[in-house]
């Protein structure tokens, strides 16, 4: 009795000593890394030479063309957009280089299906079934990327610069190297249907960061899906629930149409 009461008493303040000590090492983290993106910023003001959309094209071309090509995406749209061929499912996965502020980029990816339109600024249904209307619709931001951005930390371990072009290829080569691989593995993982529904279904169980809300959401996709396999009370379903918090009822009766036709 004696033992078990002075454990109940003490394991409380280990506990709390054990979160004092990781608030304190989060702290010296986010202080460290703060300061070496101060300094990174100095670094690169002084060695400014901005690598420009013509020659950052090139450089794409040159570098992250032959990379994505190995692993299946044989089409690239002379920009931003990596792809290959819709398969048998109607799902076509993509790669799209993103342009953020301050001299630099990373990569999104994700699918495009030949069967789910988004809706345009006119109200109207746009489908993606050609090589120029590619979109990512299941939407994916490389990992180091989406850990800095859920953290609001200043290190992206998977940011390019575009501060000159010694530090543009540089970063390139390290992203495509440390990516391409998990790329690879994730369309292996959903190259079909069963295999979107299950993975979509881990998206809206587990969520990932955001501000704000997605324009093109998880159970959006999901309705699509269902209506695909002919299960049209799921198809509905899901759509109600990407429209919960969306105030739209012309978008969404466009949409009910569309599942229903």
């Amino acid at each position: 009795m004696g033992i078990e009461f002075f454990h109940s008493l003490t394991l409380p303040v280990i506990l709390k000593k054990t979160e004092i000590q990781m608030n304190f090492f989060r702290k010296i983290k986010d202080i460290i890394e703060r300061r070496k993106a101060i300094n990174e910023i100095y670094d690169d003001i002084k060695n400014l030479d901005e690598v420009l959309l013509e020659k950052r094209l090139e450089i794409l071309n040159e570098i992250a063309t032959p990379k994505f090509s190995e692993i299946g995406l044989n089409n690239w749209n002379g920009k931003y957009l990596w792809f290959n061929n819709f398969n048998e499912d109607g799902i076509k996965f993509v790669v799209e280089y993103n342009v953020f502020k301050g001299f630099g980029g990373s990569f999104s990816f994700g699918i495009c299906y030949d069967f789910i339109p988004t809706i345009s600024s006119q109200n109207k249904l746009t489908h993606h079934k050609t090589d120029k209307s590619t979109k990512i619709i299941y939407y994916k931001r490389l990992e180091g990327w989406q850990k800095s951005y859920e953290n609001n930390s200043p290190i992206n371990p998977d940011k390019i610069s575009t501060v000159n072009e010694e530090k543009f290829r540089k970063s390139l080569n390290n992203v495509l190297e440390n990516n391409v691989p998990k790329l690879k593995k994730w369309f292996e993982e959903n190259k079909t249907i069963e295999q979107n529904i299950t993975s979509l279904s881990s998206e809206i169980k587990n969520p990932t960061y955001e501000i704000g809300m997605r324009i093109i959401s998880f159970e959006y996709i999901l309705s699509f899906i269902n209506a695909k396999k002919n299960d049209f009370d799921s198809a509905e379903l899901w759509i109600n629930k990407h429209f919960e918090n969306r105030n739209n009822e012309a978008e969404k009766n466009l949409i009910l149409d569309k599942l229903k036709a």
